[in-house]
This record gives C-alpha cells, structure tokens and sequence, in this order.
C-alpha cells in the first residue's frame, strides 16, 4: 500500500482560498441582509491568500505564480467591499428596494428611479 504525497503548503492555501472565495460568491448572491454572511468565507479566503502569497514569495516561486495569487486576493477583496458599501446606504438602498417592489408599472419604477437615482 502506498502513502498518500504530501501536498507543498502553497497549493493547499490556494486550494483553501478558491473554495472560501467560491463559497463567498455563492452567499454573496442571497439577498440583503442574508448576504451578510459571505463576510465569513470572504475573510477566510482573504487569510489563506494572504498565506499563499506569503508562502510563494518564501518559496521563491514564479512571477507569474504572485501575480495570480494577487489577482485572487483583489477578486476577493473587490466581491467584499461590493457587499460592504450597499450596507453603509442601507437606508437607502431598503428604501428604494422597497419602492421597486410596489412599483407595478413601468412609470412607477421610472418614478422610482427619479426619487432614488
């Protein structure tokens, strides 16, 4: 019987960060305010990049290898601020939410827009 190969660090920090950044994209698609809890795999997958970058540059690994890695970390970076700032104009945002749901035509949802845009 065969061991199982131990797998380099980095590619389980990269392998840790795609799913934590997947997992956040899929919770970051539920509505306000459920999609608060993308927060939580979204900082994971920050971390382990974080740690795969760390892990790279110590390994001396390619260029091409970091500059992947910073890709992933500004992805993941870009998915959280887009479900942060809707929450600093919540007021806002629920507001116009709640206009758009009653609105049953479409000069409603232009009056909407007038109101709100």
């Amino acid at each position: 019987m065969t061991s199982p190969t131990q797998q380099p660090p980095a590619a389980t920090h990269s392998r840790r960060a795609t799913g934590y950044l997947f997992l956040g994209l899929l919770a970051s698609l539920m509505p306000m305010p459920f999609n608060l809890v993308a927060l939580v795999p979204l900082g994971a997958a920050i971390y382990e990049s974080v740690r795969l970058m760390r892990e790279l540059h110590s390994d001396r690994a390619p260029r091409g290898l970091r500059i992947w890695a910073g890709v992933g970390l500004a992805l993941t970076m870009a998915l959280l601020i887009s479900i942060v700032v809707p929450y600093l104009l919540y007021a806002t945002t629920r507001d116009y939410n709640d206009c758009l749901a009653g609105a049953n035509t479409q000069i409603a949802e232009q009056v909407c827009e007038q109101r709100f845009g």
